[in-house]
């Protein structure tokens, strides 16, 4: 059956032409300043030869001089492409900006009465046109459009005139614009030519250098709330020194690398960073395919220097290849989320306390405006990650307000470039120029909408998201076959990054699994029954071709016309996949849920248990495993398997990985679901409810002796502490007087107030 409906309601964009701003409009380096042979800019009267609205990797430096009596009620708004860095009076104050979809800008607010003095003051601006197409940002023309309001009268704005209450315009070329590619997923990396007076433009207005060009006024933009929350930019300073060039931080961190660099010559100086270093101690920038370094041409002088774009690194190299120079205080200026103070947990198991807190590092280093799998490689926001790190933003921050724009901005394109109607993009907001998607992402869209709804009581953005969830069952609907299960899906079939992704063709049966999941959740947020009968059948038909009387095979091939299981083509994950998405349950399938329990997980390999079932990895077979302990009581064995998984991570970065290896990411933000799991299974929090204001805490059997924490509300806070003694269990909770709350108990002990 194909689905239809009646169009997007587009509520949601209702601020889309909000009153932002009063007299600023959208603009950038006019096309007509074109360079000399001296290397300078002046303005010509020819025809133009290109746009520098869509010139590649180029920096534009924007500024506004004006005076205050006082400081009060001092307000900037600003929206920007690609990316910006803010100062106020030569001090760092942001970055951004806030992501949307294609078409759409979020809007920036900066509140300036501490920074300012009276007198004369001056807001900077570096704004960088990258115009790639990356999995960082998505591919869309420069511009700055800025706006200065003192008690909400404006005093200087961008526009196309002169004078002090406009925005001035340069291009000072300090950063090098013909460079390579950070990686194929970011953009440019990091190159410059300075000398020892680069910031003073920042900070005083009469700078020789600062040229002003002409401004050119861009098309209109449609701007929208940034509605997350402001990042955490605090320095991080480095620990200790590995040797003579390399320096250490207390984790992995990702922020902006500075430093002080005293140069008693000219020096070429290079920059090299990694997660880790490797057997040999040394450190390879290169090992993600990435280019981990940024090279500084400097002139005789003192510099503070600080990277433009944020980096993820635990170990950072210098090397002088030119010249001398002297480096020290060195740091990183974290670039992270700052909205989790209020989340605390503490255990009577010292290693559960480290991974916690490294789960609360990859968070935050993972969740700014959207949900990110990894904070360098790549910047855009992954589903399916995000089904798993949306849980977690519930339980550390007590809101929605990522999530919120991280689903948002799949509603805000008409469609999407270069993707079937129907498909979403797997990773957002990005753009996939080599037209390649991942069916199972999209499905886990549809999942997470799910979620979403009974976290936030947001029904306008699910209502809003209708005509993608029914495009999505219209795009699925000419694969299945005559049995109703997908076949030969096109592009990327994902599983995970284990021998399962090698099983994917022509029917794969942990696809067909999920498929039957994302069924349901559609039947149940739009009230579809039939959808129910559909995925039931799926799971029926899985159950009989794909259950080999032991194992859950995960394909099969056609072959003379005829659909063949694939024998030999079982792996752990496979399982896993049957009893998440209900084609198993314990109950139905007792013997292998008890090889699951019993024989399988992290020490399966050390015991050379059913060798020939083929491993899981971390994400995302062993965090369905983690779930299912969970969900059917075995809370003690999940505790004890998260210490197995995720201490020797913690041992060597801090932060929680991509893998069981350290061949890719050592940062990943669906990695942190492990917090949620502790507050709902070792805390008790097990449902948060704050759309109805109702808790329910529950008490599991474990071998902890006492357990304390606290979660944000929105709000409130939500206290809970227990404690084992004899043959009672004494807790304690505080909550808002407005939330019901429920206690229940899993435990052998006699549940007993402290209060």
């Amino acid at each position: 059956m194909i689905f239809s409906s009646s169009g997007f309601n587009r509520t949601l964009l209702a601020a889309e032409h909000g009153d932002f701003f009063k007299k600023a409009i959208p603009v950038w380096i006019d096309s007509r300043n074109v360079l000399n042979k001296s290397g300078e800019y002046y303005l010509t009267t020819s025809l133009k030869t290109g746009s520098k609205q869509s010139e590649e990797n180029l920096t534009a430096n924007f500024r506004a001089t004006f005076k205050v009596e006082n400081t009060d009620d001092v307000v900037l708004k600003l929206a920007a492409s690609s990316r910006y860095r803010l100062f106020v009076n030569g001090e760092f104050l942001g970055y951004g900006p806030c992501v949307a979809g294609h078409g759409y800008y979020r809007v920036d607010e900066y509140e300036l009465a501490d920074k300012l003095q009276q007198g004369e003051n001056i807001v900077a601006i570096e704004v960088v046109g990258y115009n790639v197409y990356s999995y960082f940002q998505i591919n869309q023309r420069a511009f700055l459009q800025a706006e200065i309001c003192q008690n909400k009268k404006v005093i200087a704005s961008t526009g196309t005139g002169n004078g002090e209450n406009f925005f001035e315009g340069a291009i000072l070329q300090q950063r090098k614009q013909d460079v390579p590619r950070y990686s194929f997923q970011r953009a440019h990396c990091e190159a410059y030519r300075l000398s020892e007076d680069y910031r003073q433009w920042t900070i005083v207005s009469d700078v020789d250098y600062f040229k002003p060009l002409k401004l050119e006024r861009t098309p209109e933009k449609k701007v929208i709330q940034r509605r997350v929350k402001y990042p955490d930019y605090t320095v991080r300073k480095f620990q200790e020194h590995v040797n003579d060039s390399i320096f250490k931080f207390e984790c992995n961190s990702t922020g902006f690398i500075g430093a002080r660099v005293e140069a008693s010559t000219p020096v070429k100086l290079r920059l090299f960073w990694d997660e880790i270093l490797n057997d040999e101690g040394e450190l390879n920038p290169y090992r993600m395919n990435c280019q981990n370094e940024i090279t500084y041409e400097l002139a005789p002088g003192s510099y503070d220097l600080e990277s433009f774009e944020p980096y993820t690194l635990q170990y950072l190299k210098f090397r002088i290849e030119e010249g001398e120079a002297v480096v020290k205080e060195v740091y990183i200026r974290q670039y992270v989320n700052g909205d989790v103070s209020d989340a605390t947990f503490a255990c009577s198991h010292e290693a559960l306390n480290k991974i916690y807190g490294a789960a609360v590092e990859t968070f935050k280093q993972n969740a700014l405006d959207v949900f990110m799998d990894c904070p360098h490689r790549e910047r855009a926001g992954w589903l399916c990650d995000s089904y798993f790190t949306s849980r977690v933003a519930y339980s550390l921050s007590g809101n929605t307000l990522i999530e919120t724009n991280f689903l948002e901005n799949f509603l805000l394109p008409e469609s999407f470039e270069f993707l079937p109607k129907g498909m979403l993009p797997m990773c957002y907001p990005a753009d996939h120029a080599n037209a390649n998607y991942i069916p199972n992402w999209a499905m886990w869209y549809v999942l997470e909408l799910e979620e979403y709804a009974m976290r936030s009581g947001n029904h306008q953005l699910i209502v809003d998201s209708r005509q993608r969830v029914t495009d999505l069952l219209n795009f699925f609907e000419p694969y299945e076959n005559e049995d109703g299960l997908l076949e030969s899906l096109d592009k990327w079939v994902f599983v995970e990054w284990s021998k399962a992704n090698k099983f994917v063709q022509d029917v794969n049966y942990p696809t067909n699994m999920l498929y039957a999941s994302m069924l349901e959740s559609a039947a149940n947020l739009y009230d579809w029954p039939e959808l129910h009968k559909k995925a039931e059948n799926i799971r029926k038909v899985i159950r009989e071709q794909a259950f080999d009387g032991q194992f859950f095979i995960d394909n099969a091939v056609r072959e003379n016309q005829k659909l063949v299981p694939q024998k030999n083509n079982r792996t752990e994950t496979c399982q896993y996949y049957a009893f998440f998405f209900k084609v198993a349950t314990p109950e139905t399938y007792p013997e292998l849920w008890q090889i699951l329990v019993n024989d399988f997980g992290p020490e399966r390999t050390e015991k050379k248990l059913f060798e020939e079932i083929y491993l899981a990895n971390a994400f995302i077979g062993n965090y369905l495993r983690l779930e299912l302990l969970s969900q059917h009581g075995e809370v003690n064995q999940m505790v004890e398997e998260t210490v197995k998984y995720f201490e020797p991570m913690v041992a060597r970065t801090g932060t929680l990985w991509e893998n069981i290896h350290t061949r890719a990411s050592l940062n990943h933000g669906f990695a942190s679901h492990v917090a949620h799991a502790y507050y709902r299974d070792v805390l008790g929090a097990k449902d948060v409810d704050l759309v109805n204001k109702r808790i329910c805490i529950e008490f599991n059997k474990h071998d902890l002796d006492w357990c304390k924490g606290s979660i944000p509300l929105g709000d409130g806070l939500l206290t809970i502490s227990w404690e084992k003694k004899g043959n009672k269990l004494m807790y304690s909770y505080d909550a808002p007087a407005n939330y019901n709350v429920f206690v229940s108990n899993n435990t052998r002990l006699k549940l007993e107030s402290s209060k």
